[in-house]
């Protein structure tokens, strides 16, 4: 032992660490010795890094290659109206068609994720505006093919009938007029109306629209003294 101990010198020590060193691969060398900035990509086998490894929200944009996301990375519904106000989604990083309707949370696109002036009419179910969403005010030169679901022939002349009283003196007044109204059918349009047989006597004295009524007319005149069986005459649409 004291002739061992005569040989070694720190040469001989160092140089027998460094055997040992590079036939274990460098294995003796403990992961607290790693100085920083060390480890590379080449120090990572495949497949090294998982999903435990990662830092929650570590995982941004700028880490995730263009077009690279799939439907099948995103979860049904998960995709919700904050994910795209906050832009947390970039299209750039989307393969094309990998966000499907199933992908989207419930009320996840409102008025102000879809871009002005996008929408065409094949995006909007036939028959699905009404007179509510439209500013009567907006409307120039319609010429619509239908109006209230209905034919442009089922307006025509032919629709068209009239309805009027029975000749009678009417209804007296306190102020000595008389007065009678008529209507049309139920459902139907009234376009127009006014009195009818009038005696040459008697005066005219009013002819309007039954107030409150869209569908009814009223006239009223003066005899004068004398007997005066009249009509009131109303012209309607057929709805």
């Amino acid at each position: 032992m004291n002739l061992i101990r005569t040989r070694l010198t720190y040469a001989n020590v160092m140089s027998t660490l460094a055997v040992f060193l590079v036939l274990g691969g460098g294995a003796a060398v403990a992961a607290t010795q790693l100085g920083k900035n060390t480890v590379g990509t080449k120090q990572l086998k495949k497949n090294a890094v998982t999903g435990a490894k990662i830092k929650n929200g570590s995982v941004n944009s700028a880490k995730v290659a263009d077009g690279s996301l799939t439907g099948t990375d995103l979860a049904d519904g998960s995709i919700g109206s904050g994910d795209i106000a906050n832009a947390a989604i970039a299209t750039a990083k989307l393969a094309d068609g990998a966000v499907g309707t199933a992908k989207l949370g419930d009320n996840a696109v409102n008025s102000a994720k879809v871009q002005d002036k996008s929408l065409k009419g094949g995006d909007i179910v036939d028959g699905s505006i009404t007179g509510t969403q439209i500013s009567e005010g907006t409307l120039k030169n319609v010429d619509a093919a239908k109006l209230n679901g209905k034919e442009s022939s089922a307006y025509l002349s032919s629709s068209v009938y009239k309805v009027e009283t029975t000749e009678n003196g009417g209804t007296e007044l306190s102020d000595g007029t008389f007065v009678q109204s008529k209507g049309c059918q139920p459902g139907d349009v009234m376009l127009s109306g006014g009195p009818a047989s009038v005696r040459s006597t008697s005066a005219v004295l009013d002819s309007f629209p039954t107030p409150g009524a869209t569908d009814s007319w009223t006239a009223r005149i003066q005899k004068n003294g004398q007997e005066d069986n009249w009509v009131v005459v109303v012209l309607c649409l057929d709805q």
